[in-house]
């Protein structure tokens, strides 16, 4: 038993330390950098002090009050950990739900590095060149403001990417005033009903953003499916846990 319980903590230890440097990879700090960071770190930590802390809690849990407490947090952790695990189920089956064959394609813009799309825009526009060289009828929306130390907007950059891979202009609507998915979905469906496109959407941006983008499509009445772009491995675990941190108060509002 003591080899297994050994076995446990140095795979909790290795695997929380690899996790950490999963996040510090990405070169970014945003919200889910720092909350998976500090979250494996606790976790770690857990596992290295594993004997100070249990005979802690031991003793701690003489008394009844703390008893409950200790056994609400665990409580707690459970459903978080469920509430995760389930959270990320449903990501990776919208970003698996193919759209429909008549669909209006949305370029869901990010960063641009001056007038280059930064590495997760190029991937997304790449996604795009080939639903939309796979799919020669399919009309597109390229979607994204101007941002600081963005010379040109997002959407001027995807649509400047994809015309010089070939893509006929007038197969692709600017919107280009969106700061964030909420605007992206709005101003973009705005233009749909406009130019009388179909209704049916097939939205391009990374597989973990794919839920929260068909959520608030879904809410406008808009029937939609996915064309994920490849995220760059590095910048995977910090996206994707900002994104649970996103869509948890996404049904938090809704509430």
């Amino acid at each position: 038993m003591k080899i297994i319980k050994s076995i446990v903590r140095f795979l909790m230890i290795i695997g929380s330390a690899l996790m950490i440097l999963w996040y510090i990879a990405s070169a970014i700090i945003n919200i889910g950098s720092i909350i998976g960071t500090l979250l494996f770190g606790l976790i770690g930590a857990c596992a290295v002090f594993c004997n100070n802390i249990t005979a802690f809690l031991r003793k701690l849990r003489q008394k009844k009050v703390w008893r409950i407490l200790t056994n609400l947090l665990a409580a707690l952790t459970g459903i978080l950990a469920v509430y995760v695990i389930v959270i990320l189920f449903v990501m990776a089956a919208f970003a698996n739900k193919a759209p429909a064959e008549n669909a209006t394609l949305i370029v869901l813009g990010c960063q641009v590095n001056g007038s280059r799309p930064s590495l997760m825009l190029q991937r997304r526009i790449e996604a795009a060149y080939t639903y939309l060289k796979d799919h020669p009828q399919a009309v597109c929306i390229a979607s994204g403001g101007k941002g600081t130390n963005e010379q040109i907007s997002e959407a001027q950059c995807i649509y400047d990417r994809l015309t010089a891979q070939g893509i006929a202009p007038e197969r692709i609507y600017l919107e280009d005033r969106s700061v964030n998915t909420q605007q992206n979905l709005a101003f973009s469906c705005a233009i749909i009903e406009q130019e009388g496109l179909s209704r049916s959407l097939a939205i391009v941006t990374d597989g973990f953003h794919e839920l929260r983008a068909a959520r608030i499509a879904q809410r406008n009445g808009y029937v939609c499916g996915a064309v994920p772009a490849d995220t760059p491995f590095h910048l995977s675990a910090n996206f994707t846990t900002r994104e649970i941190l996103a869509i948890t108060a996404d049904l938090l509002h809704g509430l």
